[in-house]
């Protein structure tokens, strides 16, 4: 499904969930919600930690979310958290999930990273853009009672990046 925005919709989120913790990321950012069926392993590359998929033609890296979470483990002071829930337990590593979100760092960059997710949730509004000085996390927000994660989509790329030197 895919999922650019008319442009009065670009600073709306797209809510989802990995292992029953909510994060957003701006609509605007996300290409497609594909299918992760298509997620293939790499070569010399651990397979619960990065893989890859073909994606309209092109090879996108896919990288566990826990493994992209978990390098920056939130015990800095978040930007906002109003309500802030405990943190939840350590996920381990996997690819494994019903879907992949699949991003770019800015919406006028092609998409450059496939990110396994459980569920999507919804859209909600978006604020004007934080950006935390390198956080991937900058804000966190009350939505429907849960706390929301709302990510970086270049720190989150970035990461991506990161993540795949450290286990090559």
């Amino acid at each position: 499904m895919s999922m650019r925005p008319a442009a009065a919709d670009a600073e709306r989120l797209l809510t989802f969930e990995v292992e029953s913790s909510v994060y957003a990321l701006p609509i605007a950012e996300v290409h497609e919600v594909a299918e992760a069926q298509r997620v293939r392993c790499v070569p010399t590359m651990p397979r619960d930690r990065v893989g890859i998929m073909n994606w309209h033609g092109d090879a996108l890296p896919v990288v566990s979310s826990a493994l992209l979470f978990e390098s920056e483990s939130e015990a800095e002071e978040p930007v906002d958290t109003p309500g802030e829930a405990a943190e939840p337990p350590p996920r381990a590593a996997t690819l494994d999930g019903p879907q992949v979100l699949v991003v770019s760092g800015r919406d006028d960059e092609p998409a450059q990273l496939a990110l396994p997710i459980d569920r999507v949730i919804g859209l909600v509004d978006g604020v004007k853009r934080r950006r935390g000085a390198g956080r991937l996390v900058v804000e966190r927000r009350s939505v429907d009672g849960r706390v929301v994660s709302v990510l970086d989509p270049r720190r989150l790329v970035a990461r991506a990046s990161e993540v795949i030197a450290r286990v090559a």
